[in-house]
């Protein structure tokens, strides 16, 4: 996963990391910890990221498939 693409995605659209937080229903340490690479997004979780962050095929390709 290119972590470094999710933050610029999140940015992009505008949103913060509480906002993303609160929909995906997680603990900021939580969140923290899998954007640090100490843990890994959970697949409910990088399809509400999908949903909430309005990504396309491509996007999806690059965030989650590199």
């Amino acid at each position: 996963m290119n972590r470094n693409e999710l933050r610029a995605e999140i940015a992009r659209k505008g949103k913060s990391n509480k906002s993303i937080i609160s929909a995906l229903n997680i603990s900021e340490q939580a969140f923290y910890n899998k954007m640090s690479g100490n843990s890994e997004f959970k697949e409910s979780e990088i399809k509400k990221l999908i949903e909430v962050l309005e990504l396309t095929v491509e996007d999806v390709n690059r965030i989650f498939l590199t």
